[in-house]
C-alpha cells in the first residue's frame, strides 16, 4: 500500500467503460514501475463541509500526501478559498471579496496524524469566522446556497507544485480521491431523520449520450442515509449504466434551504473510459425539496461533466426523483 503512487487504477469493460469501487473488487491494477513523477493529497475523510446558518461550524478535512518517496518530498500545502454568492436575492453581500484569498500554509511538520501506510496525514480546520473574514462578509450577509471553495496547493521539496489545475481525472476521482479542492456550503439546518429512509428512484430526464445507451440508472428502491453534517444525504447504492455491466456506488447530495445541490462526484463507484465520469450541480439549475415534507426530492445535475471520463460524449442535464416508500 505504501507504493500506491506507482499504480494507475483502471477498470476495463466492453465498449471502453471501466469501474473502480471502494472495495477495489472490479479494479484492474496496472503497475508502472518506471513512474517517478507526481504527487497527490488523498482525501481520507471530509469531516465537515456545511456551514449551517446560526450555528458554530466550519470546514474540516483529513488528507494524506503521497509521492514517489513515500511522503519524503512533502514541503508544505498552501490553502486558499473563494467565496461565491449563489443567493443574490437573499443576503446582502455588498463589499464581499469574490477573489481567491489565502487561508495560510500547512508545513510538512504539521502532517502528524497516524497513517497505517506510513504516509503523512493532516487534518485541516477552518471555522466559519475565518472563512467569513477572508471573504469580507458576516454570517448575517449569507444565505443557503452560498459557497466557499477551498483549494489546496501541494509544494514538494524539489520545487514542483500540484493543484487542481494539473491533476487529471484519474487522480481527482476514483481510488486516489485527490480533488485538491472542496466546497463548503451555507445551509439551513434540518432534522437528522429528514430525507432518510427508503425511496423509489425514478428517471425524469437524461440518458448517457454514447454507446446507444437507453437508460442511465436502475429505477428501484434505494436507501438514503445521513452524510457529513446536518444536511448532507447519501444514497448508499445507486446503480449506473446497467446496459454496460451495472456499476453501483454512493450518490451524495446536500439539502440547501429548499434546493438540492450535488457536489462534484463519480457515479457508479467510478465508472469511466480510462478515468471516472463525473457529475455535479449547475447552481443556476437546481433540484428542490419541501423543508416541511420529505416525501419527494428532486435531483437536477449535469452528468458526464466536461467529459472527464474520456468517453467522447457530451455533458447532459439529468433529472432524478426520489419518492418516499
Amino acid at each position: 500500500m505504501k507504493n500506491l503512487y506507482k499504480y494507475v487504477f483502471m477498470g476495463i469493460l466492453a465498449l471502453g467503460l471501466g469501474s473502480c469501487d471502494d472495495d477495489e473488487e472490479n479494479v484492474t491494477v496496472v503497475v508502472q514501475d518506471t513512474v517517478e513523477t507526481g504527487a497527490v493529497l488523498r482525501t481520507i475523510q471530509v469531516i465537515s463541509n456545511e456551514l449551517p446558518i446560526g450555528l458554530d461550524a466550519g470546514f474540516s478535512v483529513q488528507i494524506e500526501e503521497q509521492d514517489e518517496q513515500e511522503g519524503a518530498l512533502l514541503q508544505s500545502v498552501d490553502v486558499f478559498a473563494t467565496f461565491a454568492d449563489n443567493s443574490p436575492d437573499d443576503g446582502d453581500t455588498t463589499g464581499a471579496n469574490f477573489n481567491e484569498f489565502s487561508l495560510g500554509t500547512v508545513d510538512a511538520s504539521e502532517f502528524t496524524d497516524p497513517s497505517p501506510f506510513g504516509l503523512p496525514r493532516a487534518t485541516l480546520n477552518y471555522s466559519s469566522d475565518v472563512l467569513n473574514a477572508g471573504a469580507g462578509v458576516t454570517g448575517a450577509q449569507l444565505f443557503g446556497g452560498d459557497t466557499f471553495t477551498i483549494r489546496l496547493s501541494l509544494n514538494l521539496t524539489d520545487g514542483r507544485v500540484f493543484s487542481v489545475n494539473n491533476a487529471g481525472g484519474i487522480i481527482t476521482a476514483g481510488f486516489f480521491n485527490s480533488p485538491f479542492q472542496y466546497t463548503a456550503t451555507v445551509t439551513c439546518p434540518v432534522e437528522g431523520d429528514f430525507a432518510v429512509g427508503t425511496y423509489q428512484l425514478s428517471i425524469i430526464e437524461g440518458v448517457f449520450p454514447a454507446f446507444d445507451a437507453t437508460i442511465d440508472w436502475i429505477e428501484e428502491p434505494v436507501t438514503i442515509v445521513n452524510g457529513t453534517g446536518d444536511t448532507e444525504r447519501i444514497i448508499e447504492s445507486a446503480c449506473y449504466l446497467p446496459e454496460f455491466g451495472t456499476f453501483c456506488g454512493p450518490l451524495t447530495f446536500n439539502l440547501v434551504c429548499g434546493s438540492v445541490i450535488l457536489p462534484n462526484q463519480a457515479p457508479g463507484g467510478g465508472v469511466g473510459c480510462g478515468a471516472a465520469i463525473l457529475l455535479e450541480s449547475d447552481l443556476s439549475d437546481l433540484g428542490s425539496y419541501d423543508p416541511a415534507d420529505d416525501s419527494t426530492i428532486q435531483l437536477i445535475f449535469q452528468n458526464n461533466f466536461e467529459d472527464a471520463g474520456g468517453c467522447g460524449a457530451d455533458q447532459y442535464r439529468q433529472v432524478l426523483e426520489l419518492t418516499r416508500i
